[in-house]
């Protein structure tokens, strides 16, 4: 088991929510071609329909809620607003260009360049805030937090997933668990310390989800790959991801 998988196992049982990890160089436009943990080369911008798939189940979540503003933090091309009802005010936030650019023409929602400040709109004037795939790449995430619960209306929700740690992938392959070297990835988090960040930070758990089952990674090929730690990088596999939706408590 790798050092940084060791430390992360080592801190879940003390007050440390996250383990800060070095940032690296990385390209100055997140949605060029990368190439992905495999080595194969990716054109995130492609993949919209596959990205929409994978944001459904939170996009179901929030559509039940009673009309408010939905704030979609790290929004990218907009593949989850695009799924929000327009009943709701919907804005997204992101600190690419490109990314706001494209996410307002295919969804017809507001868009900010930048990040998510506690000055970016009233105290307590959010019904819903969404952070999917975005807390690993802040460095203070618990002020993140923070401002989350000082914009969110009482029982308002706050949607957050990130890499899970903790999860069976990362205990077995270790320094070759396919989330751990993105090089935006500067804190890491197991499924229990970001549940006691969110209870420690005034809000109340509703469900905690781990995506895999019927999407497009549960595949035959992650569960062979699974039973080979040895050979590659880990599969994208079940618990690798871990989405929490949170309520603000009064």
């Amino acid at each position: 088991m790798s050092s940084i998988i060791d430390q992360c196992l080592a801190l879940y049982g003390s007050h440390a929510y996250f383990v800060p990890y070095p940032a690296r160089a990385v390209e100055p436009e997140y949605w060029d071609e990368k190439r992905d943990p495999d080595g194969n080369l990716r054109d995130l911008a492609a993949e919209r329909d596959q990205r929409k798939a994978d944001l459904a189940y939170i996009a179901e979540a929030v559509n039940v809620r009673p009309a408010g503003r939905v704030v979609d933090v790290g929004c990218g091309l907009g593949e989850l607003l695009e799924q929000i009802s327009p009943a709701h005010e919907r804005v997204g936030v992101d600190p690419s260009e490109r990314a706001v650019r494209v996410a307002a023409e295919r969804s017809g929602a507001r868009t900010l360049r930048g990040e998510l400040t506690a000055g970016l709109f009233p105290a307590g004037s959010c019904d819903t805030i969404v952070a999917h795939h975005v807390i690993e790449h802040i460095e203070d995430p618990v002020g993140f937090v923070e401002t989350v619960r000082h914009l969110l209306a009482p029982g308002g929700l706050f949607v957050v997933g990130t890499p899970n740690f903790a999860s069976p992938a990362a205990r077995l392959f270790g320094e070759r668990f396919r989330l751990l070297h993105d090089p935006t990835h500067v804190s890491l988090f197991s499924d229990d310390s970001l549940l006691r960040l969110l209870r420690d930070t005034g809000f109340r758990v509703a469900a905690v989800e781990y995506p895999f089952f019927g999407t497009r990674f549960a595949t035959d090929e992650a569960w062979a790959r699974m039973l080979e730690p040895e050979k590659g990088v880990s599969p994208a596999f079940w618990g690798s991801f871990v989405t929490v939706f949170a309520e603000k408590a009064a």
